[in-house]
């Protein structure tokens, strides 16, 4: 390989590179020079045009830094496309962990820790430590838990090439303008943009750096849009967004959760507890119809009213089992009979079997001994 070989495949590496990672092509080149020990880009051409010349060694080494983050193959392949085999298992500081991908987002995960890096670069690192390792954790270290979010930091990078090889260029690379081009939208181009969200004014070089994410409230890029078209002539424009600046490091969120799950009880979790038990409570066809048909209404404090259909369930009889569940629960319970047309003529029949299917063609022979049924063909 010649010596103009050598550097056309180093300004290719970096070519790929600033795909993959969305960065200019000149802050590209300036890596892999840095990588070979030179402070910028002109100083290695430099240098190549007097007696310096890279190793095929060198540039093998730059290869494999590149190919790290934009093969997709093994392992990688598996967290980026989904697969049986989508955790990396590891050690950090002598620390196991598992490493996955869900939604776009790294997580980590090691006893009684974990580290969730989200797909938003602007969004901070959530560190969670569970409730009873909170004294001897060892992300209650800096050091470590950098390194951890380091190693994380690195699957990312991989998640984010696969991502930008199917945008546009334009997408993470402003123009002279400052125009940029939306990754799903690729025919709107514009140095402007508003996030449906929060009715963000974002410049196109805020919006690239952010990888599309409104850099003020962390919409995903299919809320990101070139005119706020949602706002009427009378509302409140749009503000430019205040973004975090350039080059600022994200401290991570270090905070302590209690992993045990915990009951919360909203209204549509009794409503199903509550019309399972009426299912429970139905002893044939036409009140099995009566629990599906009867109107469950939850207060704010939980408290129930059941409506039951007349025609179908009988006015006498009590939902014991419901009435248990809501004793198990602690809330009211209160029964009221609603009066409407039935879903069939007859609907006394399905009081005479426990059997749907026996009830149905007990009731379309009805209909046919006094009238016409349609029939399917």
């Amino acid at each position: 390989m010649t010596q103009n070989d050598k550097l056309k495949n180093l300004k290719l590496l970096a070519k790929r590179y600033a795909r993959a990672t969305g960065q200019p092509q000149h802050a590209a080149l300036d890596l892999v020079a840095a990588r070979l020990d030179f402070p910028h880009w002109n100083a290695l051409t430099g240098s190549a045009k007097g007696e310096w010349a890279p190793s095929e060694a060198q540039v093998a080494t730059i290869k494999a830094f590149v190919e790290r983050i934009t093969s997709y193959e093994g392992t990688t392949f598996d967290h980026i496309f989904g697969g049986a085999n989508a955790i990396t298992r590891g050690e950090v500081r002598g620390h196991p962990y598992e490493l996955k991908t869900m939604l776009g987002d790294v997580h980590m995960e090691g006893e009684g820790w974990r580290i969730i890096l989200p797909e938003n670069p602007s969004a901070a690192p959530r560190v969670e430590i569970d409730l009873k390792h909170a004294q001897n954790s060892p992300m209650n270290d800096r050091v470590l838990r950098e390194e951890a979010i380091g190693i994380a930091k690195e699957l990312m990078q991989s998640v984010k090439a696969r991502r930008f090889a199917d945008w546009p260029r334009r997408a993470t690379k402003p123009d002279a303008e400052g125009k940029v081009r939306h990754p799903f939208l690729e025919t709107e181009e514009t140095s402007l943009w508003y996030c449906l969200h929060c009715d963000a004014e974002i410049t196109g070089p805020q919006i690239a750096g952010t990888h599309w994410h409104c850099p003020g409230c962390g919409a995903s890029p299919i809320n990101i849009f070139p005119e706020a078209f949602w706002l009427g002539p009378n509302e409140e424009k749009p503000v430019p967004v205040q973004a975090r600046a350039e080059g600022k490091e994200i401290e991570p969120i270090v905070s302590i959760v209690d992993p045990r799950p915990k009951l919360d009880l909203s209204k549509e979790q009794v409503t199903h507890l509550i019309r399972s038990a009426l299912f429970e409570d139905a002893t044939n066809a036409s009140e099995r119809m009566g629990a599906g048909l009867a109107e469950i209404w939850v207060d704010d404090d939980l408290d129930v009213v059941v409506s039951f259909e007349d025609h179908y369930w009988p006015e006498e009889k009590e939902p014991t089992a419901a009435i248990d569940v809501a004793a198990v629960l602690g809330i009211e319970l209160e029964l009221e009979v609603m009066w409407s047309d039935p879903l069939f003529a007859w609907p006394g029949l399905g009081t005479v079997t426990q059997s749907t299917a026996e009830y149905t063609r007990m009731m379309l022979d009805a209909y046919r001994s006094h009238g016409i049924v349609e029939e399917r063909e």
